[in-house]
């Protein structure tokens, strides 16, 4: 645990529903409230947590693109040089987007060796019943005393990894759930922690990398999808295409068959994934010979990787090397935590 006094911790603001506000000549909600009227609404009694306050964007999350995420990943960098001393990062986001960006953030910014906490609302803070002040003092509690060293989401008393979250709910304050293995904690009246997560270190050298080819896109099968469709998408000029099939990773291979569109998209230097529709589970594309097909013709698995993680990793990956033997050698990598298969780096 860290000391109470002097507790250091960095609040980058960039939009999302906990900072909006009701625009009545769209008569709808926007991003609106500044970094100071966010932290005016939460409750007295941080008098021994010094908030650095940064206001990055004022994006509706649905607006997030990758650029922003190396932004982001950029402005904690910068903080973290101008700040040796800081105990952790808060960032308020839309819901929305908020499991890409943590994800991005966590394969740009590893070994940071402190918490980054992701947090948001599902109703405004600017009305008085929204679980935005509770979210923002729980992110800011896990900040600065939470014995944890990775990117996570802190959302309605739960602290879930940034790469194994995925938004199941819309409108609950319940939003988010972590995929297998289970959250990384929970917030009651101590912090309680999980083994299963990297611990604080405050002696590691974070390594900060936000390259990215923002070239990839993520398909859902669905049954009638035309083939065709995979070689529309390699004449965009996307480098890689996540493919989220049914069940185990599985594709139509008799009539709208894909794997001659897949077969096609590699020969054409392009990197194919494959992930699941479902929630929990891990891709396993040698059971059936729907799935056997696919992996036959050069797909690789995204094993359990939601198919979030998979198209930030992908990315994030292909900013590095187009070499084949090389991606699929990093896309086997467990990094932070994305996939539960294999033991943590």
């Amino acid at each position: 645990m860290v000391s109470e006094e002097n507790i250091k911790i960095c609040l980058i603001t960039t939009g999302g529903t906990i900072s909006s506000i009701y625009d009545s000549s769209t008569q709808a909600l926007r991003p609106g409230l500044s970094v100071e009227e966010l932290l005016e609404r939460l409750p007295k009694g941080m008098s021994n947590i010094e908030v650095i306050k940064r206001e990055l964007f004022q994006l509706d999350s649905a607006n997030a693109q990758p650029h922003h995420w190396q932004e982001l990943a950029s402005a904690i960098k910068d903080i973290n040089e101008e700040i040796p001393d800081l105990q952790g990062i808060v960032v308020s986001h839309g819901t929305d987007t908020m499991t890409y960006s943590a994800a991005a953030v966590s394969f740009m910014i590893q070994d940071f060796g402190r918490p980054i906490v992701f947090t948001g609302a599902q109703i405004p803070a600017s009305v008085p019943w929204s679980d935005g002040p509770r979210n923002l003092l729980d992110a800011f509690r896990v900040a600065a005393f939470g014995d944890l060293g990775e990117t996570c989401i802190v959302f309605n008393g739960e602290i879930h990894r940034a790469t194994r979250t995925k938004k199941v709910r819309v409108n609950s304050y319940d939003a988010f759930d972590s995929m297998d293995p289970s959250s990384i904690g929970i917030l009651a009246r101590d912090i309680i922690l999980y083994d299963n997560r990297k611990k604080r270190d405050h002696s590691l050298l974070p390594r900060f990398d936000n390259r990215l080819d923002d070239h990839v896109f993520l398909l859902k099968v669905f049954p009638g999808l035309p083939p065709q469709i995979l070689g529309r998408i390699v004449d965009m000029g996307y480098h890689g295409i996540i493919i989220e099939g049914f069940g185990s990773g599985n594709v139509p291979t008799d009539e709208n068959a894909l794997t001659g569109g897949i077969l096609q998209a590699i020969d054409q230097g392009c990197f194919v994934v494959v992930s699941s529709q479902c929630a929990f589970g891990q891709v396993d594309l040698s059971i059936y010979e729907v799935g056997r097909a696919a992996m036959e013709v050069g797909a690789m698995s995204a094993y359990d990787m939601s198919s979030e993680a998979a198209l930030v990793k992908l990315a994030w990956v292909l900013g590095h090397t187009s070499e084949p033997d090389r991606v699929q050698e990093m896309m086997r990598i467990n990094y932070v935590g994305e996939m539960s298969y294999i033991e943590l780096t």
